[in-house]
């Protein structure tokens, strides 16, 4: 390059290395992003101390006599050749490493170029002396190039942001925003730096913008004492080997998880000719693919227990392959936590040539593709979905999904029907059995009144297993309306209604009957009692009132307790209270607890510890609904809960059923949730449990029966 003198440079086995002033790259210079890098990460943390760092140089840049001052940043490793860029050959910078520091200070510099009122590249070229500015190109992602080209010119729209990469980038323009323009409480901005580092004068932003545009134009020679931006420029020849370098560089950064140097491993072109880079090209499209697949939640939602997993989703395919190899999972016991890396490293690179190597690579990535369509097969089959989505969102056990393919690998497994049987038969064998089923004990549950055999499972001993009987009911009821709606498709035309003459088995493909496993991570689903879940717990006066107020305004429930002279004259006390005035509200505590113990007593919610925290009172609701429940009674909870469903939250089926009071014998009373209504909901989980382990029993325990009759 011109820009660089010779005494800058050192030579490394024709390797350049020098010091470059951010300002040389704005020559209109192309950078190329290879396929095996991870695309643009860097979150606020990063942006924000970037920004801070170069602030703050700014700020206390006080330069020795004789000494040019510059602010260092991390190396540029890079190799000039030619690449294909929107469809033409250019000679451009393939980036090995620093890609994400280099795109953060492009960011950064187009965020000030609309700070400076620069609102197009041609009126940039003409106000900064000829000046162009560096271009960045993703090999796969060429979409992104034009939205990044516009970036501080015009604001991005949705038609932009087409993927996550992109997404990164408009976030970090926004935190750049939010840094210098603060709301109120925001911690580490532009204003906290340059209040601590210049008491003199008060904070402005255009102040702040001016001397960072400046810092970033300065080139090596100025002679502005706050000096310039320098990177740390290494120029690889030909013969190094691009992905190696890739890796050797990132070992003591901000480290690179295994996928992403499984990634690296993958993209090796080991023959230089056009079919093998195809061939890399291809595989780093496909696994942009099945990562954009796999950070859809519906679709994560039945193999993954960690939703908030955002990297690495694909390694449960590389997990697969390991445990279908090995017969075991990674053990992940070396001293980097990286075995899954280093096996595959092996696997790929202990060959004798490159032409074996590159095979290597080539049937392995067949491998990971024969797996993603063995998932996405799995996901195509709601029935599928759903009873996969329960053997791995098990609190108290959870199966891999090599292991699920176990099943299907069964020799005895030759259809799909099959499938889903062998399915059901081991959700019954590692959950299903595994609910206590007990006698009732003298003295010990006299407070259920149970007189038979029924469900032992409390809130607190047994949440485990209680969260897996309330997800394991709530599928088989969604999987039994596909049964049904089979069936009805079965039957001969002339016994359907016209309108359903033309279905299909497709029909039941819809995702309307996938069980959505997403909101149990994301929505924080989680055990809730039916009825308030302690008496004992309104102490405050304060509280109570509260608590009366909110019981009150089920219109049921004060019509009835009305009807009661006793309680009018309780009633005519509480609505002389002041809530405003804390002694008036205190000096009523006795009235408002016998408020309190009238309406427990109205809805028969006064039941023992033991009968609230029993399974007939307690089933699955998301945070955002149990939060809004506090202590309240049956009769509020309803009412609230379907609010929450008119506005738009998924409440599954059997919470709805619940407190819709559709079991067998509970008491008509919509506004209250009883003993006799906890036990008719029991008896509903019971049935279905006992009605499904005689359904699924093991086959070798049938055939046994069979030979007995005989």
């Amino acid at each position: 390059m011109d820009s660089i003198k010779t005494e800058d440079v050192i030579k490394d086995s024709n390797n350049a290395i020098s010091q470059i002033a951010v300002s040389e790259l704005f020559d209109g210079r192309y950078f190329f992003i290879p396929s095996y890098q991870r695309g643009y990460r860097w979150g606020r943390k990063q942006i924000v101390d970037l920004c801070n760092d170069l602030l703050e140089y700014t700020l206390k840049a006080k330069p020795a006599e004789g000494i040019k001052p510059f602010y260092s940043l991390q190396p540029l490793i890079v190799r000039k050749g030619f690449f294909k860029i929107n469809g033409e050959e250019k000679m451009a910078y393939e980036v090995i490493d620093g890609q994400q520091r280099l795109t953060s200070i492009m960011i950064l510099y187009r965020y000030l170029l609309k700070e400076n009122n620069i609102r197009s590249s041609e009126e940039y070229t003409r106000r900064m002396d000829g000046s162009r500015l560096y271009h960045i190109y993703y090999e796969t992602r060429p979409d992104d190039f034009q939205p990044i080209e516009k970036l501080g010119f015009h604001d991005l729209t949705n038609d932009d942001i087409k993927d996550i990469d992109i997404a990164h980038v408009y976030n970090a323009y926004k935190y750049i925003d939010n840094w210098l323009y603060p709301s109120e409480g925001e911690k580490m901005t532009a204003k906290d730096t340059f209040q601590l580092l210049n008491t003199k004068d008060k904070y402005n932003a255009i102040i702040v913008t001016t001397k960072l545009f400046q810092l970033l134009n300065n080139t090596k020679e100025t002679e502005d004492p706050t000096g310039n931006v320098q990177f740390i420029w290494y120029e690889l020849n030909d013969s190094k080997d691009a992905i190696a370098e890739f890796l050797s560089e990132n070992k003591g950064k901000i480290k690179l998880t295994e996928t992403e140097m499984i990634r690296a491993l993958f993209m090796q072109r080991k023959e230089k000719n056009e079919s093998s880079s195809q061939k890399q090209l291809s595989i780093a499209k496909d696994w942009e693919m099945i990562e954009n697949t796999l950070h859809r939640n519906d679709f994560w939602g039945f193999i993954g227990s960690d939703f908030f997993q955002e990297d690495g989703r694909i390694r449960i395919l590389f997990d697969y392959l390991y445990e279908t190899d090995n017969g075991t999972t990674v053990s992940n016991r070396g001293p980097e936590d990286d075995d899954l890396y280093r096996y595959y490293y092996n696997k790929l690179n202990r060959t004798s040539t490159d032409k074996e190597s590159a095979k290597a690579i080539h049937d392995l990535w067949e491998r990971v593709m024969e797996c993603f369509r063995m998932i996405t097969n799995w996901y195509n089959n709601p029935r599928i979905y759903n009873l996969v989505g329960i053997l791995t969102n098990s609190k108290t056990t959870s199966l891999s999904i090599r292991k699920i393919q176990d099943i299907f690998d069964q020799k005895n497994v030759t259809t799909i029907d099959n499938f889903i049987d062998e399915l059901n038969r081991e959700i019954r064998r590692k959950l299903v059995d595994s609910f206590k089923i007990s006698r009732p004990e003298p003295k010990k549950d006299e407070d259920l009144g149970m007189t038979s055999e029924y469900l032992r499972l409390f809130y607190g001993s047994d949440n485990g297993a209680i969260y897996d009987l309330l997800l394991f009911i709530n599928v088989l009821q969604l999987n039994k309306t596909i049964d049904s709606a089979l069936k009805e498709i079965d039957r001969p035309n002339e016994e359907k209604k016209k309108s359903d003459q033309n279905r299909s088995a497709r029909d039941i493909m819809s995702s309307i009957y996938r069980f959505p496993f997403d909101a149990l991570d994301t929505y924080g689903w989680d055990i809730e009692h039916i009825d308030s879940a302690t008496t004992n717990s309104l102490k405050d006066p304060a509280q109570m009132y509260r608590w009366i107020k909110e019981a009150l305004s089920i219109d049921k429930v004060k019509e009835l307790l009305l009807k009661e002279d006793s309680f009018k004259k309780l009633y005519d006390i509480y609505e002389d209270i002041d809530p405003k005035i804390k002694d008036d509200i205190n000096n009523k505590q006795d009235t408002l607890h016998e408020i309190v113990k009238s309406i427990y007593r109205l809805v028969e919610e006064d039941d023992s510890e033991l009968c609230k925290n029993w399974i007939g009172n307690l089933t699955l609701l998301d945070s955002g609904t149990n939060r809004g429940y506090k202590n309240m009674i049956f009769a509020w909870k309803n009412t609230f809960l379907t609010k929450r469903i008119r506005h738009g939250v998924f409440v599954p089926v059997c919470t709805q059923n619940v407190f819709r009071k559709e079991f067998a014998n509970t008491s008509d009373a919509k506004w209250k949730w009883n003993l006799e209504d906890k036990k008719a909901y029991h008896n509903f989980l019971l049935k279905e449990i006992k009605d499904f382990k005689e359904k699924y029993r093991d086959q070798e325990s049938e055939s046994v029966n069979e030979n007995k009759e005989q």
